[in-house]
């Protein structure tokens, strides 16, 4: 005998050849809260004080330079590297250079300089103005020694750094010396709306 047939009324899985029934009304998508801050901001400021955490296990001391060093976020001190090196322990990194071209930005690093403790030996120095032009000022000083280790963080918005600047920095010290660590971030996100701003600016 032979079986028969599903009618049309027979709302079975297997009438329908699903697994399981769904449900008679689909659920509307969840909405999330906006996150408070982007998250990448904020690993990778922490990336960079864990980064100069172990730095400073090996080198023992160091300098350290920061070309866009006010906070990206100014209400989120917690994802401002500049503050996070300054307050890492060990203390062991002796000389600071922060720059900045904004007068709101010079104001910041002023007052976070003030509140720090005082550390014998370390020196923090506050440039205001272009980075490409101060850090050539800085370089030709001869105030980075050939033999202090140096990391650089280069966290420009959009194309604030010149890659004359990153050539200029890798290529600093002599043959024999350890070069200066670079950290580079390729502003991603930012890189579509400046690259279309370039672009009409050239209409």
């Amino acid at each position: 005998m032979r079986p028969k047939n599903p009618s049309s009324n027979d709302k079975t899985p297997a009438a329908e050849g699903l697994l399981f029934p769904l449900p008679e009304r689909v659920p509307e998508d969840i909405k999330l809260p906006r996150l408070r801050h982007p998250v990448w901001t904020e690993h990778k400021a922490n990336l960079i004080a864990r980064y100069l955490y172990y730095f400073v296990l090996i080198t023992k001391h160091g300098t350290y330079i920061d070309g866009f060093a006010g906070p990206q976020r100014p209400e989120n001190p917690e994802m401002w590297s500049a503050k996070l090196v300054l307050e890492s322990e060990p203390r062991r990194l002796r000389h600071f250079y922060l720059f900045d071209k904004s007068e709101n930005q010079i104001r910041r690093l002023n007052a976070l300089r003030h509140s720090q403790p005082k550390v014998r030996g370390r020196t923090i120095q506050i440039s205001k103005g272009d980075f490409n032009s101060k850090v050539r000022e800085l370089l030709r000083s001869g105030q980075i020694k050939q033999t202090e280790a140096a990391f650089c963080l280069l966290d420009q918005i959009t194309f604030q750094c010149h890659w004359e600047t990153v050539v200029l920095l890798a290529s600093y010290k002599t043959p024999k010396r350890p070069k200066i660590e670079l950290f580079y971030f390729l502003a991603a996100g930012w890189m579509p709306r400046s690259i279309s701003a370039v672009k009409q600016r050239q209409t």
